[in-house]
């Protein structure tokens, strides 16, 4: 059994679930990648029997990076001629994907189309998606460069939002509560004893 866990992180909150999932795989005796994504990522998606794919919510979707990457990947399934009408089921071939959140907002549904549209990747090239992993983190000022979040707008962010104070997140709570799912799942594809 292959696992592998792929992720884009810009702030370290992507970063901090990728590795508890790493390490939550590795305790079940499993053979788990852990791949942070960059320019150089090569992978072939079938060579892994369950596939953990995670990204921060920019704007509503994956990083820039992580969408690139998945329509490469996509272009190349097409390619070998792996998108079929229907998008057969590729036996004993799994996703599942996951986001970090801020939520300020809208809450968990700014987060619900990160997943949605990772997911939609895997069907397309025959994966049964099990499960869409939401986590809310902290809000970190990437916007400050370009003039539109200043000190104030993000403890806002952070401190008055639809959740509530999420300065931390995600914390210990939250990672805890990742690894029970994640021992749930891998229990329930019996891969582990």
């Amino acid at each position: 059994m292959k696992i592998l866990v792929l992720y884009d992180s810009l702030g370290g909150n992507t970063e901090k679930v990728a590795k508890k999932i790493h390490n939550v795989v590795k305790m079940a005796s499993l053979e788990s990648t852990l791949i942070k994504l960059d320019s150089n990522t090569e992978l072939d998606f079938y060579n892994y029997d369950l596939a953990f794919i995670g990204s921060p919510d920019i704007a509503w979707l994956p990083t820039k990076n992580m969408m690139e990457f998945l329509q490469t990947k996509l272009q190349e399934h097409r390619l070998r001629g792996n998108i079929l009408p229907c998008a057969p089921i590729r036996f004993g071939k799994f996703a599942v994907c996951f986001s970090t959140f801020c939520g300020a907002h809208t809450g968990v549904n700014e987060a619900i189309s990160v997943t949605q549209w990772m997911a939609s990747f895997f069907e397309h090239i025959g994966y049964i998606v099990l499960d869409r992993i939401h986590i809310p983190g902290e809000m970190r000022n990437f916007g400050q460069a370009k003039g539109w979040m200043n000190d104030e707008i993000l403890k806002k962010l952070n401190t008055c939002g639809k959740l509530g104070n999420i300065k931390g997140r995600p914390n210990e709570s939250d990672l805890i509560e990742l690894e029970k799912r994640i021992k749930g799942l891998l229990d329930s594809l019996q891969y582990t004893n």
